[in-house]
């Protein structure tokens, strides 16, 4: 049986600050909507996010949630939650300007070396399948690696990608987690995993990922599946 979800670990993994209004969402769409949408979320992330309406931005992984919420509630719930969304907005004239160059590398570090640091939670979010043979099992929980790879398309005006290799992953997963989603990996040859947790990296240099969130991404369609058939039974 799945884990309660709760606005606690929604505002964790999502780094969201607007408790209420996943309290909200939460309250009103439920446990099974909004696990979905928060599967639906973490993938989107990790396929490259998604851009605002205007194209201006990539929207935050709390933004894609609540636009995934918007989009799946009905009417008056859309309204009971996104009352001014729901408005029609009035739009600004676009204003001629010139395409600005990216910056380098260099001249990143350079103004980020000159600027008071900030604080905030930060999350990983890798979607794989693990080797079988490479799952390596403890007492209370498993580890594994999961090799990087090289990005697709990036946002225009972002500095090129850095000359090193992509990142190989260490994976650590509560026993409990695991034992949930391993059974699907095995009947699946398809299936991957949705994993979110809090990156480190060990004293020797290896990236290590603690997970706070697994899910399957077969599993998760079935839900989806089995909630579509269930609100268009008569």
């Amino acid at each position: 049986m799945d884990e309660e979800l709760t606005v606690e670990h929604l505002a964790q993994v999502l780094q969201e600050p607007n408790r209420p209004l996943l309290t909200q969402v939460l309250r009103t769409l439920g446990q099974i909507c909004c696990r979905a949408i928060l599967g639906d979320t973490l993938q989107c992330e990790a396929n490259g996010g998604m851009r605002t309406k205007d194209g201006s931005r990539r929207r935050t992984p709390g933004g894609v949630f609540f636009q995934l919420a918007r989009e799946r509630a009905t009417t008056h719930k859309r309204w009971h939650l996104f009352p001014r969304s729901a408005l029609p907005q009035p739009q600004a004239p676009a204003l001629p300007h010139a395409q600005p160059q990216a910056p380098t590398w260099d001249e990143v570090q350079a103004v980020v070396n000159t600027r008071p640091q900030g604080e905030a939670p930060v999350t990983l979010t890798l979607i794989g399948r693990p080797e079988v043979q490479g799952v390596q099992a403890r007492s209370t929980s498993v580890a594994f690696r999961m090799p990087g790879k090289e990005p697709g398309l990036l946002p225009k005006g972002l500095p090129p990608v850095p000359s090193q290799g992509p990142l190989t992953w260490l994976v650590a997963i509560a026993l409990r987690q695991w034992t949930r989603e391993q059974d699907s990996l095995a009947a699946h040859a398809d299936d991957k995993l949705i994993i979110t947790g809090h990156p480190v990296v060990a004293s020797d240099g290896t990236h290590v990922l603690l997970t706070q969130l697994c899910v399957s991404m077969w599993q998760q369609r079935e839900k989806k599946q089995a909630q579509h058939q269930t609100q268009t039974t008569p």
